[in-house]
């Protein structure tokens, strides 16, 4: 009984083959080799599970409660190897992750951006999708009969892997023609396996031949006009990750440019010469970016889901990631520890630089921040919407190409835009007298940045009983065109940096908003190692950095005394009024405190889950859920048999009803632990039966229905439906509690045939 036989272990060979080149799309997913073992070993349980408890004549229920509690007992040492205990055995939080993978994991697989490495505890999907893709076809192929039966389980397998891989395939060849040739090779020896003995006889090899030539001439049409078929273009290959938004917001964390001022001389903040961030393994002079600010909507530079090709598409940009990321771009490969003092920096804005490859955090908070680390692919912008606090750290691998100090002198440019939302015509003025003859946009936009350090002037507002008071924070339209509106500009690198951003994108060169910090030569980053500069995009695509030094006049070049009395006049000690809602993008710093808006904190709500003490969250959704979810599965099996019966017993010839009564009953027979022969007269059936109950009168009278001369009337074949239901309740009165359970959600009683 426990030792398979020939078509066992065809169907097993055919199972564990099929939902392999199934799982191979995971190979795209994940980093390495590091999903094969979970997925290996989840199809060789499953396969194994269904066996025995196919032998043991179980119920389907039974391999899928086995492999559900392998997959609890097992998914720590193979898939989420954190706190486990000795090494080995599970914890409860193992549990409690393991659980939680098998609902939201799903969803954070395809948010994250691949290759996933293995310290997401996402390894435990292949292993669930090896555990139940093997359980469920092997089960299909053991309990049913039928040749076409065994497919439906792994193509959904092979649909899931595509669905849940990436725009590259793992394997055309392997899960496309070979995965098709052995679905018909199944199909083909299970349906030779169903034939009647007379019938494999003589004509076997000419069988073959006929049908390997089929199969020949089938591949050769498919190579042929497979190109030709619709959906057959690589762009138009449908994976999950393409469609699924990731569940983040951008606009709703402030824009660091908006509180520039804060790291500036004077200002209540104090974080001039305070020690922001300590950097070690970045030369001296590289730009480190606290964030890339390349959407304006007329208030504030910030950041966007905006791709490299200019274009916004929502969840395209920002993406969920690991600790490694499988990208590269020019310059040397470098690691770089970053740690936060007490009293630094503080933010939502991960300081990195050049094209980020990986990120991996320590300190007490590293499991925290590495759980919502998210980053943009085409800016390298990244963000932890926890913020970095003292005594956060992290090290970061970047390609870091060299410091280009100078603008080159020529530079091709795709003409297009960033602003095109927003109207900027207040700046054609200054963009005539700045650019003067200039004949190609490059050259242009030079000519505007070297009249703004050669001609502008620096401030950061003065003291407070200062004249320069009335330069004002900001970055809106209301202030540039003010900026803009003096005969001398004046401002510091929030107003210049993101003046020449417009100004660059008005006359078609594509420019954004840098926001960051220049690595000092020696000793922690502090406030006035902030900056702001701008980057600009060449006929490449490729983005090139435009330091301050390019466009930002001497700091020590103070307003001309003269323009600063005509803006008093105009400003005078007015203070803007406050504004009655604040923009999502709109720090709130200290010098920015009449912006500030009492919001009334919004009361919890009773019904939002993550109101709720972790306590009742484990008891709704890992207790009372799933019991609610088998309850209704159990009234459900039910009530589809109650209702087949009822349409059985009203609908067809009345022999027919009656022929499928009594298939009915062995099927019910069967669910209570007797074992009717499949392939016998009633007779055999009823005499196989055991116990008390005797059904040998029930198959005499169905032969007679059904045999006899005459037509059995209605009335004839609702009293035998009747008595069928009579000897259905005796059978059930002899099992036990546990064999009636088994029988009420057995669903074998669905797919009775009837025979005549």
């Amino acid at each position: 009984m426990w030792r398979p036989g020939q078509g066992a272990l065809v169907d097993a060979g055919f199972t564990v083959l099929l939902v392999g080149l199934a799982l191979l799309g995971f190979r795209t997913d994940f980093a390495g080799t590091s999903w094969v073992l979970p997925a290996a070993a989840g199809l060789l349980l499953g396969l194994v599970t269904t066996h025995v408890t196919t032998a043991r004549r179980l119920p389907l229920v039974a391999p899928l409660a086995v492999v559900t509690v392998l997959y609890f007992l097992l998914g720590g040492p193979l898939a989420v190897r954190r706190d486990l205990v000795g090494g080995v055995l599970p914890s409860g939080q193992t549990l409690l992750d393991l659980a939680d993978t098998s609902v939201h994991g799903w969803k954070r697989l395809v948010t994250l951006l691949p290759p996933v490495d293995t310290g997401s505890g996402l390894l435990a999907l292949p292993l669930l999708v090896g555990l139940l893709g093997g359980c469920v076809t092997y089960a299909v192929a053991r309990r049913w009969s039928g040749p076409y039966a065994v497919l439906p389980a792994p193509l959904a397998l092979l649909a899931l892997g595509i669905g849940l891989g990436t725009l590259e395939p793992a394997s055309l060849p392997a899960q496309g023609a070979v995965f098709a040739v052995l679905a018909i090779g199944w199909m083909v020896a299970r349906a030779a396996r169903s034939r009647a003995p007379l019938q494999n006889g003589a004509g076997q090899r000419t069988r073959y031949g006929i049908g390997a030539g089929l199969v020949g001439i089938a591949l050769v049409a498919g190579y042929l006009a497979g190109p030709l078929l619709g959906g057959s273009a690589p762009t138009t290959r449908l994976v999950a990750r393409s469609h699924v938004v990731p569940p983040i917001d951008v606009a709703a964390f402030p824009s660091p440019l908006a509180g520039f001022r804060r790291y500036t001389e004077p200002n209540p903040a104090e974080l001039w010469d305070t020690p922001l961030l300590e950097v070690e393994g970045l030369p001296a002079g590289t730009p480190l970016r606290f964030a890339t600010l390349d959407s304006y909507d007329g208030a504030v530079w910030g950041a966007s889901e905006r791709a490299n090709t200019g274009t916004v598409v929502p969840g395209a940009a920002f993406q969920q990631v690991g600790e490694s990321i499988s990208t590269k771009g020019p310059g040397r490969r470098l690691e770089v520890k970053v740690s936060v003092p007490q009293g630094g920096y503080g933010d939502v804005w991960l300081p990195t630089a050049g094209t980020v490859a990986g990120v991996k955090f320590g300190g007490s908070r590293a499991a925290t921040l590495s759980s919502r680390l998210w980053l943009n692919i085409d800016t390298n912008t990244a963000l932890v919407p926890d913020r970095l606090e003292p005594g956060d750290s992290y090290t970061f691998t970047a390609y870091v190409p060299p410091t280009q100090a100078k603008m080159p002198r020529s530079l091709a440019i795709r003409s297009s835009s960033l602003t095109n939302e927003v109207d900027t015509s207040f700046l054609d003025a200054k963009l005539d007298a700045f650019s003067g003859d200039a004949a190609d946009p490059w050259a242009q936009f030079t000519a505007i940045a070297k009249v703004m350090s050669g001609e502008g002037a620096y401030t950061d507002g003065g003291t407070k009983n200062s004249v320069e008071r009335y330069y004002l924070p900001g970055h809106s339209i209301g202030r540039l065109s003010r900026f803009v509106g003096l005969a001398q500009l004046a401002g510091n690198d929030e107003q210049y940096a993101a003046t020449l951003a417009l100004m660059g994108n008005r006359i078609g060169v594509p420019t954004r908003v840098v926001m960051g910090a220049i690595t000092p030569g020696s000793g922690p980053v502090r406030g006035r190692d902030v900056h702001a500069w701008v980057e600009v995009r060449d006929s490449q695509g490729t983005w090139l950095p435009v330091l301050t030094d390019n466009f930002l006049p001497d700091r020590n070049k103070k307003p001309k005394e003269l323009q600063t009395k005509v803006e008093d006049r105009k400003v005078g000690a007015l203070v803007p009024p406050p504004a009655g809602v604040n923009p999502p993008s709109v720090l709130q710093g200290p010098d920015q405190a009449q912006n500030a808006t009492n919001l009334k904190k919004p009361p919890k709500k009773l019904f939002d889950p993550a109101n709720w003490p972790w306590w009742l969250r484990w008891l709704v959704f890992y207790v009372l859920l799933p019991l609610l979810v088998l309850t209704a599965l159990y009234w459900l099996v039910r009530g589809l048999k109650a209702w087949r019966r009822r349409r059985h017993a009203t609908r067809g010839p009345t022999a027919s009803r009656v022929a499928w009564a009594w298939a009915d009953l062995m099927a019910s027979a069967r669910s209570y632990g007797h074992r009717p022969p499949t392939r016998a007269t009633r007779l055999e059936q009823a005499r196989s039966l055991h116990g008390p109950v005797d059904t040998l009168p029930l198959a005499r009278r169905a032969d007679a229905h059904v045999f006899g001369p005459g037509e059995p009337t209605d009335e004839d074949a609702a009293g035998y439906f009747r008595a069928t239901d009579e000897v259905r309740g005796d059978l059930r009165s002899q099992a036990d509690l546990w064999r009636r359970l088994r029988s009420d959600v057995d669903v074998r009683p669905l797919f009775a045939r009837t025979t005549r």
